[in-house]
């Protein structure tokens, strides 16, 4: 960062660790770095933060009725299938379970809970890499442990050793089977829709009129213009000329490509098919 921009780098250096960087956060965003959630949200409304006030509210309104009903169900349906995981975690459980297999684990403080691992090939000739796991401090070389808050793969393999239980390693904000926990998952999803009132029992309206503006209609031929805001990376170099699609090639397009119009020896697509087709009916 200070190679590229130096005040950026001072500036960020004002601000603690813990609010820009994960490796300080002691686990708070358990794992979560980037803007999914709000991308999620601007792709929810993609298609209707266009329209007019009204049509905005009521399809904002009649998806987030739909999500709700959806997602409602299939919290229930986790949560009665008598799962202590949800099944996003499960899977990842099962793969570190897998992959914790191939660990050779050392034991250094048997009350601490420190312990070393070396990861070996199949025929434990020699070692690919070593890691230092504390289960007391829920802690791992790799940093998974501490930031996703369940056992890694090292971690689990530790477990192994000691004849521990892994599950006990996990943090609480993953069980559903706890009666504390069910209801905190109904509760986000236990808000209710009431259906909208049809547009024809509406109370008569008498403010201004709202005219569209036609330069925002969406144009019916070519291809859409992109809404995405684009940066310095998404920039094109000037003056570089374009490249055919099938070749890559600059001074030409994929329709007037020579490696499009001459193949099958040399003759064009369309003779070599018209070919083909004629010498299977002068077989039959």
């Amino acid at each position: 960062m200070r190679t590229e921009n130096p005040a950026m780098c001072e500036w960020a250096n004002r601000m603690e660790y813990d609010k820009w960087t994960q490796h300080e956060d002691s686990g708070r965003r358990f794992g979560h770095i980037t803007t999914n959630i709000s991308e999620c949200v601007n792709s929810f409304l993609k298609g209707t933060r266009n329209l007019p006030v009204t049509s905005l509210v009521q399809s904002t309104y009649g998806r987030l009725a739909q999500l709700f009903v959806v997602r409602g169900q299939t919290a229930e349906a986790q949560l009665g299938s008598s799962n202590e995981f949800c099944q996003a975690l499960a899977k990842e459980i099962d793969r570190n379970l897998r992959d914790s297999r191939c660990f050779t684990v050392t034991l250094y403080d048997r009350h601490q809970s420190q312990y070393t691992m070396a990861k070996s090939t199949p025929t434990g000739r020699f070692s690919l890499g070593s890691y230092r796991v504390s289960l007391k401090d829920h802690r791992c070389d790799c940093g998974h442990f501490q930031a996703l808050h369940y056992p890694c793969c090292h971690a689990i393999a530790c477990c192994a050793y000691s004849r521990l239980n892994w599950a006990s390693y996990m943090h609480e904000v993953y069980r559903m089977s706890e009666v504390y926990r069910m209801s905190e998952v109904f509760n986000v999803y236990k808000q209710g829709f009431l259906p909208p009132i049809p547009e024809g029992l509406w109370p008569p309206y008498d403010g201004p009129t709202i005219i569209l503006d036609p330069n925002m209609r969406r144009t019916k031929e070519g291809r859409p213009r992109a809404t995405r805001i684009r940066g310095s990376m998404d920039q094109s170099l000037e003056n570089q000329p374009k490249r055919c699609g099938l070749c890559r090639q600059p001074g030409h397009t994929r329709k007037n490509c020579d490696q499009r119009r001459h193949t099958a020896g040399g003759m064009p697509r369309s003779h070599a098919v018209y070919y083909v087709v004629l010498v299977v009916l002068v077989v039959l």
